[in-house]
């Protein structure tokens, strides 16, 4: 094998060399986005297909895991996933998913209403789906599904903005003043939306033709409108946030000093122009929510009704979870009227315990940990990878601030949870961590040196490996 495969070997250990030696057609491969956007749509629409408190959108990432396990994969695949070849596998995600779901079985002993465990569950079972189907998955089709999830969401909201213009479709898609296109709650649109928002922004960072650049800004102004629209102040708030760090993180992987100084006082010069020109465009586009914006704006954050009910409800949480310490209530179960605690960590510490606590502490600090790790290991690299690194750093910047958002509104329900899900798995496979990431495996005697390659997802880049001499080969 050449010293280039070998490098591609062992920068990609979960790509075999069959998949990257037979690269798919590029006239099938539109059509298969096409196919993916369409299978997809199901997730961006769940309350037309409610059954009862349950959608059949639920069943879909049950649907796709039973089609990656009917395809043609390299041994070991799952495993390895688990284990981590180099660094830290998913292990510790796939143990905080394993604990969440035993607790949460165990409560359903106390609780009053047993079935209403399964919010609590579907998500968790829908991270064993997702793994499944990208560890079985090839690299064009893992990268053809994240962008899927994003061009089907871009798509139905498409749609829903153009209803809400109308007399009939206004009704289907708002409520009251409050765009919540085909969600159950406008809450829910915002942490969806939060998911693939920052990948948009990546998307349009590194758009390379004045055609892509027209569709991406497409993207990125339909995704703005929802947000708008939705009324849903902790969207806009985290939406702002993530757009400028990913802005920060592309313009600081100029390459030169003087670049990288010279775009970063631009881009920061732009974040502070693009605060009152967010709220100029929100009096325009929504004055019901521009004028709550401004109330906290003036009057702080703890004098809004939306911030005192939810101060209610985590107080409440919080002493029913004291009270219930080992099982909590039950798993799901509601509190006040509401499904939920508007707290991820509260609504599992309430109906799960302690346990159920930890379980979800772990996991969101070591989506976080990975996410900022795979951020800072891929800084020093320059131009090197930019493109492809800045759409990968999206899909984790879109997963951190999916979680963020579940600490102030939708508590990780099965509606939205899949979206996170792909994103943050989709984000894993393609950057296997190096020695920059995480320290070695003991086992191991010969390390590469260097940051993680996310060179597949690169507009146009090119494959790795145009036979099978020089192919990657399978580890």
């Amino acid at each position: 094998m050449s010293p280039g495969a070998r490098r591609v070997s062992l920068r990609s250990p979960q790509i075999s060399a069959p998949i990257l030696a037979n690269p798919p057609a590029q006239a099938g491969s539109g059509f298969s986005v096409l196919v993916a956007v369409a299978v997809l749509l199901p997730f961006w629409i769940p309350r037309p297909l409610m059954t009862g408190e349950l959608s059949f959108a639920f069943a879909m990432p049950f649907v796709l895991a039973f089609w990656a396990l009917t395809q043609p994969a390299w041994p070991g695949s799952f495993r390895r996933a688990l284990h981590g070849r180099y660094g830290r596998g998913l292990w510790l995600e796939a143990l905080c998913v394993c604990v969440v779901m035993m607790m949460a079985f165990m409560s359903m002993l106390v609780s009053p209403v047993p079935l209403r465990a399964f919010r609590v569950i579907l998500p968790m079972t829908y991270a064993i789906c997702a793994l499944i189907l990208f560890s079985r998955m090839p690299s064009h089709l893992q990268r053809r599904m994240v962008f899927a999830l994003l061009f089907s969401g871009v798509l139905v909201f498409g749609i829903a903005i153009g209803l809400s213009q109308t007399g009939w479709g206004r009704s289907i898609v708002m409520r009251d003043y409050r765009f919540l296109a085909f969600f159950e709650k406008p809450n829910q649109l915002g942490v969806a939306v939060m998911a693939v928002w920052p990948l948009s922004i990546a998307l349009l960072l590194n758009a390379r033709t004045a055609m892509s650049r027209l569709l991406c800004t497409i993207m990125l102004l339909v995704l703005a409108t929802a947000i708008f629209m939705s009324g849903t102040k902790t969207a806009l708030a985290l939406g702002f946030v993530s757009a400028a760090l990913t802005w920060l993180y592309h313009g600081s992987r100029s390459g030169s000093l003087d670049k990288t100084l010279f775009k970063l006082s631009v881009i920061l010069c732009g974040i502070a122009f693009a605060v009152p020109a967010t709220l100029w465009v929100l009096s325009w586009a929504s004055p019901d929510f521009f004028r709550r914006v401004n109330s906290i704006l003036t009057y702080g954050l703890w004098e809004f009704p939306s911030m005192q009910t939810r101060d209610m409800v985590w107080k409440e949480s919080i002493q029913i979870g004291l009270d219930h310490p080992l099982l909590g209530e039950g798993a799901g179960t509601r509190v006040y009227r509401y499904a939920h605690s508007h707290n991820m960590f509260l609504d599992y510490f309430r109906g799960m315990g302690v346990f159920g606590l930890a379980a979800a502490v772990a996991l969101v600090l070591s989506a976080v940990s990975r996410g900022a790790n795979f951020l800072l290991a891929t800084l020093p690299k320059g131009q090197v990878d930019r493109e492809s690194d800045t759409i990968v750093a999206g899909m984790y910047l879109g997963a951190i601030f999916y979680l963020i958002g579940n600490q102030l509104s939708d508590s990780f329900s099965p509606t939205t949870a899949f979206l996170f899900w792909i994103m943050y798995l989709g984000a894993y496979f393609t950057a296997p961590p190096l020695n920059s990431v995480a320290r070695p495996p003991l086992n191991l005697v010969k390390r590469p040196v260097g940051q993680p390659s996310t060179s597949g997802w690169a507009p146009r880049a090119r494959r790795p490996g145009s036979n099978l001499q020089d192919a990657a080969q399978p580890v």
